[in-house]
């Protein structure tokens, strides 16, 4: 099953990121999947975080929804990057702690509510697996983290706190995406969880995303890496996010990556 979970309030006040939901679930309309319920709570900004209380509903409904299928592995498709707290906290309770997130980012999304210059969330879910944050989020978390479980690949727009965050737990950078340089990283670990923000992608090659950057990873070399990964270890978990798509002709440049998900 692939859970499609359109939750965009984590972006701020544009629904962009639920469009592009809506034209994966007619990607994948012959597959077995599961959409989450959209919220209809208001946009209010609280606990500097904005679109707090859909957010918050949301993923109490993941959850449940998790919760009662109590699957081995997630497929995921996005959605803003905030859905992540959910499958990534249920599969490291799964597999006691022996799971490696590989981050394929622009971001870092560090973020603490007080830190974000822009208050959206979609910044925020890594800092509140490692169990820092809004402490009603992190109340629904199935566990935490530590900071040697994550291993970015393609990360290079990052705010301050979050590069002090990185230098002070000394958490993995990896710049290219090359299957080589990740296997050095994640050798300790029998299972992986695949994360992947498609801004990580160059606009040259995909321009669809919510935050598209220059100088990104060509579509070949991470559709390559996910190959891989999958290949030599336990992948229990591959989530896409923050694709803004609106057809399906334009999936087509990122469709080696796309027909990966299901595990």
């Amino acid at each position: 099953m692939i859970f499609i979970n359109p939750q965009w309030q984590g972006s701020g006040f544009t629904d962009d990121l639920k469009m592009g939901a809506e034209t994966f679930i007619s990607y994948f309309k012959d597959s077995d999947t599961k959409v989450i319920p959209l919220s209809t709570k208001g946009l209010t900004t609280i606990a500097n975080i904005k679109c707090f209380e859909p957010i918050l509903e949301q993923t109490k409904l993941f959850k449940e929804i998790i919760l009662d299928s109590k699957p081995d592995k997630i497929s995921t498709i996005g959605g803003d990057c905030g859905i992540e707290i959910v499958p990534v906290s249920y599969l490291n309770k799964t597999y006691q702690g022996d799971l490696c997130v590989i981050y394929i980012d622009a971001h870092a999304d560090l973020n603490t509510p007080e830190s974000s210059p822009s208050k959206a969330f979609h910044g925020m879910p890594l800092r509140m697996l490692l169990g820092e944050g809004n402490e009603e989020f992190i109340g629904l978390l199935f566990s935490t983290l530590k900071p040697e479980q994550i291993c970015y690949v393609g990360l290079r727009d990052l705010d301050e706190p979050e590069s002090e965050y990185i230098r002070q737990h000394n958490i993995t950078t990896i710049a290219d995406c090359k299957f080589e340089y990740v296997q050095q990283e994640i050798k300790n670990f029998r299972n992986v969880y695949i994360h992947l923000d498609l801004d990580v992608l160059d606009k040259s090659e995909y321009e669809f995303s919510m935050f598209p950057t220059n100088i990104g990873s060509s579509v070949s070399d991470v559709a390559e890496l996910v190959r891989k990964i999958k290949a030599n270890y336990n992948v229990v978990g591959f989530c896409i996010t923050e694709s803004i798509a609106t057809t399906l002709e334009q999936l087509n440049p990122i469709k080696p990556i796309i027909d990966q998900i299901n595990l």
